[in-house]
């Protein structure tokens, strides 16, 4: 048994690095190329991707301009003394956009486009995070399951070696019983356990289909931060989602109080026209232009623009002050996790060891079936705390990735050209 038992508190530390043998970057991650598949197959990223086709449609709308050629036309009978005349005109106008509200609309429209590709790219990145959510969700339902299903196996045993040193008069009847109920309450525990670890793989494959989840969650070593917060702090700057959402939404309502103060000076239109009187014996023609004039509510509307604009640039700031914030928590909560992990690994290799030796002083009788029993519970919830604890670290480290924009980028995303400072 004492082999046996050895191998069983090997799997026991799994926090120790066991079963870390895969040399992929990141081993206890679904491969990145079925990552990259499954988000762009995520229906929040179509929707927002199809969003960008609308902007692309209405960036076209604004390059064009807001204004067509018009046909005015008309008929009347004059009547006078010397008798009843038809007479008709016909015209054709068309506003004229000022060249520095065309200029604008441009800038509009390709911002709008910007704004709609950092909000796939958001979308994309929301879906990142719900899937390591999940992942790990069932990695950690998956270790749990594992460790207690390797639990009750070796009871099963366990009951079986007391059972026939009973029969040989070498046991008494008490640590049988002992042993079955062991092993009944291990298997009660490895049932609960399977219901969760099914309901969370489905809810992992249900979200993400296309993913491949394996039969057992991979684990790997986990690994401390590269780089000091600061690092981390200014790659959100640069690179985080949500940020560059805000950015180019910030550059768009400058843009937006641009063109409402440029509407303050209406737009004028030319036409030219065409009339016959008195029975076509005069024909008339012209030429004529229409200028609005500037009221009060242009101003009001220019003024409540720029409003906007300014809480626009003030919501930047406030989404910056959060994700900096959320980052250097992220940080902490990283380093800490990883701290954790190490000490939770020594206690599980400790209690696995504590384990091990009951067992020998039980087979020499030198101790009791309970405090094998208790040896052994002991060393399965620390060595769950360990593998839970490992799991954290690794879930705490990539998240803090995905806000860094280091993990799972949208490759669309990463060959497209932005407009600076969106």
């Amino acid at each position: 048994m004492n082999s046996h038992f050895a191998a069983i508190s090997v799997a026991l530390a799994w926090s120790a690095g066991a079963l870390a043998q895969e040399p992929a970057a990141y081993p206890d991650l679904p491969p990145k190329a079925a990552v990259e598949r499954t988000l762009s197959m995520y229906p929040p990223v179509k929707a927002a991707r199809d969003s960008v086709r609308f902007e692309q449609a209405n960036d076209r709308r604004l390059q064009a301009g807001p204004y067509e050629f018009a046909i005015r036309g008309g008929y009347q009978s004059h009547s006078i003394p010397s008798g009843r005349f038809p007479e008709w005109d016909v015209g054709v106008e068309r506003a004229i956009r000022l060249p520095n509200k065309a200029r604008v609309d441009g800038e509009i429209g390709a911002q709008g486009v910007e704004l709609s590709r950092r909000a796939a790219y958001s979308a994309w990145c929301d879906g990142a995070r719900h899937l390591l959510k999940l992942w790990f969700g069932w990695t950690r339902e998956s270790i749990q399951l594992d460790l207690l299903q390797q639990q009750a196996e070796f009871l099963r045993q366990q009951q079986v070696v007391v059972t026939k040193r009973a029969r040989a008069g070498d046991a008494p009847r008490v640590e049988v019983n002992l042993a079955e109920a062991s092993v009944a309450q291990a298997e009660a525990s490895v049932e609960t356990l399977k219901g969760r670890e099914e309901g969370a793989r489905a809810a992992l494959e249900r979200t993400f289909p296309g993913l491949p989840v394996p039969a057992r969650a991979p684990l790997g070593d986990p690994r401390p931060l590269d780089g000091d917060l600061d690092f981390y702090l200014d790659r959100v700057r640069v690179h985080n989602d949500e940020v560059r959402v805000a950015r180019a939404f910030t550059k768009r309502s400058r843009l937006f109080a641009e063109r409402a103060a440029a509407d303050r000076v209406p737009d004028p239109a030319i036409g030219a026209r065409i009339s016959s009187d008195r029975s076509s014996s005069d024909k008339i023609a012209g030429v004529y232009v229409i200028v609005p004039l500037p009221g009060a509510a242009r101003q009001a509307f220019s003024e409540g623009v720029r409003a906007q604009s300014d809480a626009a640039l003030n919501h930047e700031a406030a989404v910056l002050q959060r994700i900096t914030a959320d980052v250097a928590m992220m940080v902490g909560q990283a380093r800490g996790a990883y701290a954790a992990w190490q000490r939770a690994r020594a206690a599980a290799e400790g209690m696995a060891r504590n384990a091990e030796s009951m067992a020998r002083s039980w087979q020499l009788k030198e101790a009791s079936l309970s405090d094998v029993v208790l040896a052994r519970r002991l060393a399965v919830e620390s060595a769950l705390s360990a593998a839970l604890a490992r799991v954290e670290a690794e879930e705490s480290r990539y998240r803090l990735l995905i806000e860094a924009h280091i993990l799972w980028n949208d490759p669309e995303e990463e060959a497209t050209a932005h407009a600076e400072g969106g």
